[in-house]
């Protein structure tokens, strides 16, 4: 039997999914740690196959899985071939987890627009990649055309400068908060560094909150980029 994950889920408490290992952490996430639980509920009540169709998301009781909405290399296939196992989930919680709240406690519509905002940083990073000039002449990109994993993080962009040196490029769909400058130091601190080369920081963001803005004046090898979005249109009858 195949079934909608959010309708399968919505037939438990909150309270029992935690008991059981599925939902995990103080915003209920499903990891990849949920993904055992998860199959044992799924035999006990002779469930083959949880899916999101909406979402071109599955996972079944015998492993196989598909996330195509992952950023990582493999969206496909079975749990048995993942390093990360969260990579079945990676990027779907606000959609397919009705218990998943954000660590501001958001409601289902800022979840929403929490997944549009991370569909227009994922439009952003992929129009830097084939551009990145545009962002600053003499910008190369370096980590191979994926995100770069450091101890702190995923860096949205690495690459370097004319000078050769590393620049750590952080992008955010709307306004960057406050967290944003730590987010990128921590970024920039995590990342292997060549000897006499410096490390440079790049925060490109819609808009800036104030403090943001003079924080950054304190930290030089820190600069902030502002976009902006041109919508054409054309007839099609």
């Amino acid at each position: 039997m195949e079934k909608d994950i959010r309708e399968f889920l919505e037939e438990f408490t909150v309270e029992e999914l935690v008991d059981r290992g599925v939902l995990r952490g103080e915003t209920y996430q499903l990891r990849g740690t949920s993904i055992g639980p998860l199959q044992d509920l799924m035999r006990e009540y002779n469930v083959e196959r949880l899916v999101a169709a909406n979402r071109n998301w599955f996972l079944g009781v015998d492993g196989e899985f598909s996330n195509s909405g992952s950023d990582e290399e493999i969206k496909t296939g079975n749990v048995s071939q993942l390093q990360k196992k969260g990579n079945v989930f990676n990027e779907q919680n606000p959609a397919i987890n009705p218990f998943f709240k954000s660590k501001s406690g958001n409601s289902l519509e800022d979840q929403e627009a929490s997944s549009s905002s991370f569909a227009l940083e994922r439009d952003l990073q992929r129009t830097l990649r084939h551009n990145i000039e545009q962002l600053e002449t003499g910008l190369s990109i370096i980590d191979g055309g994926t995100e770069r994993t450091v101890e702190a993080g995923r860096i949205d962009i690495t690459a370097k400068d004319g000078e050769g040196n590393l620049v750590v490029i952080e992008l955010k769909a709307g306004t960057a908060g406050m967290d944003s400058i730590g987010q990128i130091l921590s970024y920039m601190g995590s990342i292997e560094n060549p000897k006499g080369k410096h490390v440079r920081g790049i925060l490109v963001a819609y808009d800036f909150d104030r403090r943001l803005v003079m924080a950054a004046k304190a930290v030089p090898n820190v600069s902030l980029k502002a976009y902006s979005v041109q919508f054409t249109f054309q007839d099609r009858g």
